[in-house]
């Protein structure tokens, strides 16, 4: 026993050791990730949360045990950071945000860090949790995520239907966001995504809903036919779209956005010229016919009589 003591308080080993806890801010980073550019669908709830605080858990451990080194002390100071993230990103998700928080707190105030920079350190990181838990809850009152503010996605997680419809090569997912609101007629939006960037981990699927375009909003849902006529084509309330323009045309416009153009004025289309009017057919081709502008009462056949 004595032996086996020893050898743990080896400086060396716990140095060593203390190279597994930059695990502990990548894992995070990754969480962070699949929170921010995918949904997850748990396969088996339980298992994968125990799966999930059992990571946590040996990454606390590993840092206590290192808690003096180095390497380790400065983890602690940063991992907060990432949590943050986290809180953000996740919000209403605590299975996934309130193992790494606990093990970031822990491992903070038990690390071997100099005690003012602990101090002024923790000052600011428990500001930030509160401030912007705050600014995040009046973020969700407007109907903003990080997304969503971002520009990065318009797709509100929390109203994604797991209802799928795949292509036949199974390169591309349509996917339904319904928004009930109370209404008797909900709002549905139908996305596509790619299946090519999926994860799957153990007892979770990650679909990535990041960059997915869509391609028809309607009040109506009961009304639309959708079908998959090609690998690349779906037929969509009545008239087919190419999925590979639809993506390629949206990459195009990331990697090369426009400049903001003036605005120029609206054309101010005649009551005949909006609606097709033919003089000639109509009236014969000797009459003439003054143009009513817009905003001025229809005329009917009478007034020409």
């Amino acid at each position: 026993m004595d032996k086996i003591l020893e050898i743990l308080r080896n400086k060396w080993l716990k140095l060593a050791v203390s190279l597994f806890s930059l695990g502990l801010p990548a894992f995070l980073l990754f969480v962070d990730w699949l929170a921010f550019a995918y949904y997850l669908e748990p396969v088996n709830e339980v298992p994968l949360f125990l799966l999930y605080v059992l990571v946590n858990f040996i990454f606390a451990g590993i840092m206590f045990y290192t808690r003096r080194q180095i390497i380790t002390r400065v983890v602690v100071c940063i991992t907060p950071l990432i949590a943050f993230v986290l809180l953000i990103i996740a919000f209403g998700q605590w299975y996934l945000i309130v193992p790494p928080v606990v093990v970031c707190a822990f491992t903070f105030l038990a690390a071997g860090t100099n005690e003012t920079l602990k101090t002024i350190l923790g000052t600011v990181y428990l500001l930030m949790f509160v401030v912007g838990t705050l600014v995040y809850l009046t973020m969700l009152h407007f109907n903003l995520t990080v997304q969503t503010f971002l520009q990065l996605s318009e797709c509100d997680i929390s109203k994604r239907s797991e209802d799928y419809s795949y292509s036949p090569d199974n390169t591309y997912r349509l996917v339904m966001y319904i928004d009930d609101a109370g209404n008797q007629r909900s709002l549905t939006s139908y996305y596509v995504e790619k299946t090519a960037d999926d994860i799957d981990l153990p007892y979770l699927h990650c679909y990535k809903h990041l960059y997915s375009q869509k391609v028809l909003v309607t009040m109506d849902q009961s009304s639309v036919v959708y079908k998959w006529i090609k690998d690349n084509e779906l037929y969509i309330d009545g008239r087919p779209k190419n999925i590979d323009d639809i993506f390629a045309q949206a990459e195009e416009l990331r990697n090369n956005p426009k400049e903001e153009e003036e605005e120029e004025a609206p054309e101010i289309l005649t009551y005949y010229e909006s609606h097709d009017f033919n003089e000639e057919e109509y009236y014969g081709p000797s009459e003439t016919v003054t143009m009513a502008v817009q905003n001025e009462p229809i005329p009917d056949e009478e007034t020409y009589e």
